[in-house]
C-alpha cells in the first residue's frame, strides 16, 4: 500500500478529513479507493473513497486581499506553500478477513494509503458476477446476481455506454443461469449482439391488448370505446383486414346497442386514423409470446425497430411479460427470467401506456415469483414512473442529461456525497454502481469491461 497523507481533525464516522503529502498528491484523484489504519486501532482498516479533493495555499488566499494580487511578479515558488486537502468517505472495516460497520471516529494523525485490487479482492470471495473494475485501483467489482430480483436501472446520457453496461450484465446473468430476455427498443445496441432475435413484427399480441393498441392508435376514448373493441377484438375470426374489422365493430356495437353517433364516430376514426397495413400486418403475428418465452438460446433479443407505431412496441413489451406471469401464476414456482427494457422512459413513463401496468406489477411483486426488470434510460426524472424508480434496488449512473437526476437517485439510494460535478467528467463506460448487488452499497465507480 502506498502512504499519501494523514488524517486531520475533525473526523466522524461519516467523514474523515485528510492532507495528502506534497510527494503523493499525484495519487489524490477523485474516488480513489484508500484505506485508513487508525493509530489508536491497529489491526483494522477503514476502507473509503476520496472525495472533495481540494488544493490550498496559505499565502495566496481567496477571501483576503493581498499584495500579490496586485503584484502577482513577486509570487515565486519558493514563497507558495500549496497543500491539497480531501474527504475520505468510509464504507467498511476490514478486520481480520472480515467486513464491518464503520463504528469508530478515526484518531487525527491516523495514516492514509492507497489500496490495490488486492485489498479488496482477498476480503470479497464468493458466488459473485463481474461487469467492471474499480476505475482507479483495478479491483473487480463483485456484484451480488441474487439482488437482480430486487430489480436494477441503467441510467446515462447517450454515448456513455448504457448497452455496453447491460450487455455485460446480462452475459454474467446468463453465466448463472438466468432466463433474460431483452426489449431492444432500436434494433441496434442488442439485436446484431445475440444468436436468437425475434423480429416484433412476428410476435402475436393478444386481443385484450390489441383492443388497448386499436383504440390508441385510432384515438378512441377507452372508456366510451374500450368494450366494443375488446369485445370485437376478442370475437373477430378470420383474415385481419381493416374493411373487415370496421365491419365487425360495427355489429357488435349494434347487438350491444350502442347509440349510432358513437358507432359512426368509430367507424370514421378507424378509417381515418388507421392504416390499412396496420390490419394487414396482424396476419403476419403468428408467434405466441409463450414460444419467446420458450426459445432454447438464451438471451433472446426482441427486436422491436420492426415496428414502427410506439403503442404496438408498448403492446409486445406487455404481452411477453404478462405472458411470464400467466406461466408463474399457472405453475407457481419461481421463473427466473430476468426482463431487459431498452430506452424505458418509452414503456415506464409517469403517463399511462400499455407496458406501464404490467412494469410496475413486475417491479412490486415479481420478486418472490423470480421475474425482474433492467430498465435502461437516458433519463430518471420525469421519464421513469416515480413508483418504478422508487423500487429499483440497485442502480447503475453515469453523466445524465439533468441535474435533477443526481438528487432524485439520492432521495432513494445513499449516493454518498457524488456530486454532480464529478458527474460531468466521467467518460465512456465510467458509472457508479450503488444498492444492493454492490457489497459496499454506496456508490463504486466502476469501468466497465469490454464486451463484444
Amino acid at each position: 500500500m502506498i502512504e499519501i497523507g494523514f488524517v486531520v481533525s475533525g473526523a466522524t464516522v461519516g467523514s474523515i478529513p485528510v492532507q495528502i503529502y506534497r510527494a503523493a498528491e499525484r495519487y489524490a484523484v477523485e474516488e480513489q479507493l484508500v484505506g485508513v489504519v487508525d493509530r489508536e486501532n491497529p489491526g483494522e482498516l477503514v476502507v473509503g473513497f476520496l472525495r472533495r479533493i481540494t488544493k490550498l495555499e496559505p499565502v495566496v488566499r481567496d477571501r483576503v486581499r493581498t499584495p500579490y494580487v496586485d503584484r502577482p511578479e513577486m509570487v515565486d515558488y519558493g514563497i507558495l506553500l500549496p497543500y491539497t486537502t480531501a474527504i475520505v468517505k468510509p464504507y467498511v472495516t476490514i478486520r481480520g478477513g472480515a467486513v464491518g460497520e464503520v463504528s469508530h471516529v478515526v484518531t487525527p494523525g491516523s495514516k492514509v494509503y492507497v489500496l490495490d485490487a488486492s485489498t479488496l479482492g482477498d476480503v470479497f470471495k464468493g458466488d459473485y458476477i463481474y461487469v467492471g473494475h474499480h476505475k482507479y485501483s483495478g479491483w473487480p467489482l463483485p456484484l451480488d446476481a441474487r439482488y437482480v430480483t430486487h430489480h436494477v436501472g441503467v441510467f446515462g446520457a447517450t454515448g456513455m455506454g448504457k448497452s455496453r453496461l447491460v450487455r455485460a450484465l446480462v452475459n454474467e446473468l446468463v453465466g448463472k443461469g438466468y432466463r433474460v430476455v431483452i426489449f431492444d427498443h432500436t434494433g441496434v445496441d442488442y439485436a446484431p449482439y445475440y444468436e436468437a432475435a425475434v423480429k416484433s413484427s412476428e410476435v402475436k399480441i393478444p386481443a385484450n391488448i390489441l383492443a388497448s393498441v386499436i383504440a390508441k392508435v385510432a384515438q378512441l376514448p377507452w372508456q366510451t370505446y374500450g368494450e366494443y373493441i375488446e369485445i370485437a377484438a376478442m370475437t373477430y375470426e378470420g383474415r385481419w383486414g381493416k374493411d373487415a374489422f370496421i365491419a365487425h365493430l360495427k355489429r357488435t356495437m349494434k347487438r350491444l346497442n350502442a347509440r349510432d353517433s358513437t358507432v359512426e364516430k368509430a367507424e370514421l376514426y378507424l378509417r381515418q386514423l388507421v392504416d390499412s397495413l396496420f390490419f394487414e400486418e396482424l396476419n403476419a403475428r403468428v408467434k405466441e409470446p409463450e414460444e419467446v418465452l420458450g426459445l432454447g438460446a438464451n438471451p433472446v433479443v426482441v427486436d422491436l425497430s420492426y415496428d414502427t407505431d410506439i403503442s404496438v412496441k408498448q403492446a409486445i413489451v406487455a404481452s411477453v411479460m404478462e405472458t411470464a406471469w400467466e406461466r408463474v401464476k399457472r405453475e407457481k414456482a419461481p421463473a427466473n427470467i430476468v426482463f431487459v427494457i431498452d430506452e424505458a422512459q418509452n414503456y415506464a413513463p409517469q403517463t399511462w401506456t400499455l407496458s406501464k401496468d404490467v412494469i410496475e406489477t413486475t417491479v412490486r411483486e415479481g420478486r418472490k415469483w423470480g421475474l425482474s426488470v433492467v430498465l435502461a434510460s437516458q433519463r430518471i426524472v420525469g421519464d421513469i414512473d416515480p413508483s418504478i424508480r422508487a423500487n429499483l434496488g440497485t442502480i447503475f449512473f453515469s453523466r445524465l442529461t439533468a441535474p435533477t437526476d443526481v438528487r432524485e437517485i439520492s432521495t432513494y439510494l445513499d449516493i454518498a456525497d457524488v456530486n454532480e460535478s464529478v458527474l460531468t467528467q466521467l467518460q465512456p463506460r465510467d458509472f457508479f454502481v450503488a444498492g444492493l448487488m454492490n457489497p459496499l452499497r454506496r456508490p463504486v465507480l466502476l469501468r466497465v469491461k469490454e464486451v463484444a
